[in-house]
């Protein structure tokens, strides 16, 4: 009960606070998860790691696949 608190708490600081501009949905294909962008130049366009390799890896086979 404590953890969704205090996700709860910090969602209502970032929502009420200049960091509105901040939070971003992943554009990971099939993936819904929403992040708040805590990069310096803010530039962040996955949720995770996981995704961000995800699509890249998926990028990359796509254009071996056409030099092929």
């Amino acid at each position: 009960m404590g953890w969704s608190a205090g996700c709860a708490t910090a969602l209502a600081l970032a929502i009420g606070s200049n960091l509105t501009g901040r939070l971003g949905v992943c554009t990971a294909p099939h993936c819904d998860r929403v992040y708040i962008d805590n990069s310096r130049n803010a530039v962040r366009h996955f949720c995770s790691t996981a995704c961000r390799s995800r699509v890249k890896g998926a990028i990359f086979r796509a254009r071996r696949a056409a030099q092929d």
